[in-house]
């Protein structure tokens, strides 16, 4: 940076932190993140990313270079207390253009989201720099940042300041928020490895009362076990490696002797921040909701907090949209994170019998209802999963639009003979994608909201041929084949002729079918 002041202060360079700092990038938002750790942290903690998450990592530029470290794909197979399995999540669908569920290692995705900053010279982070108080006023927020090398703190002024900065975090603690919800009596060991042997992908899930057990193989041949541990263990004994690699070897014998890289013993909340907001300071990530573990949503649920918080920002700092735009970030993303949440419990009580009564009780019905095509589509495909749609919120509500989605993103076709997902062509900002008509586009833009940037992408149905036609746009819209025709039955559903989505793929507008 070029010793200007940013406009926005990000506490806290975690996967969060970091995305969102990509993602005001893109936007030419001038950031400035704070880390009190010397480096980047190196604890893989968190295992899964999703389709939603790679959706955004893909919006920020860095898919490619994140995909180079994920296993695509995986699924959960969950044995019963004899071990034998009883139930499967393997979900194929892709309706928003990446596998359900996909393994990755932390370190190696904050590494590339740190160095995805070296594209921007508008962005900048600071190691070993601690946030120790704010004063705000009505332009803007001075942050005190302690150097401990330096002694004073010394301030930082910016228009925002966003805490990214985990579950303790100190600046939702100088506000006096606090988190609402529970911390559960349960506690568990994590074993980290490496070099495993076993090509497997898929996760197994042993749901016994004995010993509750979760196996996770990861990329660059990583391996994670989880251990329920039971009341009465000392830690002394559960982090001895003897006793550890004996569960181990119970469950998978090849896995007994490979290489060790951490061993932790960890809680698990349900905790949601009782406000998002304190003037001018954002809390996302688990400074605003704690998840817990059984789902693997935690991380992801914080991805979700920067890409619906990142285009909020950057268009109020340009000035296309009031300060008031800031109410729908807690508007929106509190209830679908708070479902996450529940999801994360259910899923935690089916892992975690507390008898061998009980787990043949569940695991039983559990497996009678997998015999149903119906029953057994909605666990396969994690159609339990709470869809990411807001009932309040920035859209606009019309008789065909009560609440707002995420947008699918299938493949489309581009001539000549390209194949691309349709966030490729929508561009950064506002775009609207209808049929390919100059009626549709014309009043499709007299609803985007003033000054923001719109892509527009005019569809030819999967039926129809590209024909060389005068174009009446100059060259502003995309054409592009709906090959799937998925769009078509979104545009169907909505009664629609075009919709208008936001930066962060949701839509924002129903355009109606001209008269």
């Amino acid at each position: 940076m070029d010793g200007k002041d940013p406009d926005v202060v990000i506490v806290g360079a975690g996967p969060v932190g970091l995305t969102l700092a990509n993602l005001l990038g893109t936007h030419g938002v001038r950031t400035l993140v704070i880390e009190r750790n010397a480096a980047l942290e190196p604890e893989p903690r968190a295992v899964t990313l999703d389709d939603e998450s790679l959706r955004t990592l893909q919006g920020a530029g860095l898919l490619d270079a994140v995909l180079k470290d994920v296993v695509l794909g995986y699924g959960v197979q969950y044995h019963d207390w004899r071990g034998r399995p009883f139930a499967a999540i393997q979900p194929t669908r892709q309706e928003y253009g990446y596998p359900k569920r996909n393994a990755f290692r932390q370190p190696l995705l904050v590494r590339t989201l740190f160095d995805g900053l070296a594209r921007f010279e508008h962005v900048a982070v600071q190691f070993g720099q601690s946030f120790t108080s704010f004063e705000q006023d009505a332009e803007g927020i001075t942050v005190q940042v302690q150097v401990p090398a330096e002694g004073e703190a010394r301030p930082v002024r910016a228009r925002w300041l966003v805490a990214c900065d985990g579950g303790r975090s100190p600046v939702r603690e100088f506000c006096q928020i606090v988190l609402e919800g529970e911390t559960y009596a349960e506690r568990w060991l994590i074993v980290d490895l490496a070099e495993r042997t076993v090509p497997l992908r898929h996760t197994s899930t042993y749901c016994d009362p004995r010993r509750p057990t979760i196996r996770l193989p990861g990329p660059r041949g990583a391996l994670r076990y989880e251990f329920m541990l039971r009341e009465g263990d000392r830690d002394e004994d559960v982090l001895d490696e003897r006793n550890f690699r004996e569960w181990i070897a119970r469950r998978v014998p090849a896995d007994r002797d490979l290489p060790l890289v951490r061993k932790v013993i960890y809680g698990f909340h349900a905790r949601v921040a009782t406000r998002w907001r304190e003037g001018r300071v954002l809390f996302a990530g688990d400074a605003a909701h704690l998840t817990p573990p059984f789902a693997g949503q935690g991380l992801n649920s914080g991805i979700r907090d920067a890409a619906n918080l990142g285009w909020k920002l950057a268009a109020l700092l340009r000035g296309s949209l009031p300060e008031s735009v800031l109410h729908s970030y807690e508007q929106e993303r509190r209830p679908h994170a708070a479902a996450l949440i529940q999801m994360a419990l259910r899923i935690g009580r089916v892992m975690q019998p507390k008898s061998v009564l009980g787990a043949a009780l569940t695991q039983t019905a559990l497996r009678a209802a997998c015999l149903l095509p119906a029953c057994r589509d909605y666990i396969l495909q994690l159609k339990f999963k709470p869809k990411p749609r807001f009932a309040q919120g920035c859209f606009l509500p019309s008789p065909n639009l009560s609440a707002t989605e995420l947008a699918p993103q299938p493949w489309v076709q581009q001539r000549p003979a390209k194949e691309l997902r349709l966030d490729e062509v929508l561009g950064a900002g506002f775009s609207v994608i209808g049929w390919d008509a100059a009626v549709v586009r014309e009043a499709a833009r007299q609803v985007v909201p003033s000054g923001l940037c719109t892509g527009q992408v005019a569809l030819v149905r999967s039926e129809d041929d590209f024909l060389d036609t005068p174009a009446d746009d100059g060259g502003a819209v995309v054409r592009v084949r709906d090959a799937s025709g998925e769009l078509a039955a979104l545009l169907a559903r909505f009664g629609a002729a075009a919709l208008v989505l936001r930066p962060d793929r949701y839509v924002y507008a129903v355009v109606p079918q001209p008269a």
